[in-house]
């Protein structure tokens, strides 16, 4: 093999290495489409850090939903199902908070408006997930 074929073939393999480390990590990605495990399809509006309660950091997630916000338990398992997914991206960016937005899609011809619930995810000490009920994170606005 000479050195020129040898180092197209490093650089081959350099690349398709770095392409597949980039695919590890990509995580949750502003208007991407997900299947959740239960079937739903979903947009992912977006994901940024958000400063909340007393300075803390969390991850938020914003996402669109086929469903109404009046579907309490269907959104509820919805939103766990997408936490299943999201807690990755939580966890490998560090962060021990996490809102997940889900809105509704906007309704409307010239003025739209949607609704939207968030839901939040704390890391307890033991270092697992809990989702805060309603009223423990109404109480804290």
């Amino acid at each position: 093999m000479n050195r020129r074929t040898l180092l197209t073939f490093v650089l081959s393999v350099v690349a398709i290495l770095l392409a597949s480390a980039r695919l590890s990590v990509a995580g949750l990605q502003d208007n991407q489409t997900l299947k959740l495990p239960c079937g739903h399809l979903v947009k992912v509006l977006s994901v940024s850090k958000v400063e909340y309660s007393k300075g803390i950091m969390a991850l938020m997630v914003r996402y669109q939903t086929n469903l109404s916000v009046d579907e309490n338990k269907a959104l509820s398992d919805e939103v766990d199902d997408f936490w299943k997914i999201a807690v990755k991206d939580v966890e490998h960016y560090g962060f021990h908070a996490a809102i997940i937005s889900s809105n509704e899609i906007p309704k409307g011809m010239f003025v739209t408006a949607n609704r939207m619930l968030n839901f939040i995810y704390e890391k307890s000490s033991d270092g697992k997930w809990h989702r805060l009920n309603r009223s423990d994170f109404m109480a804290a606005e």
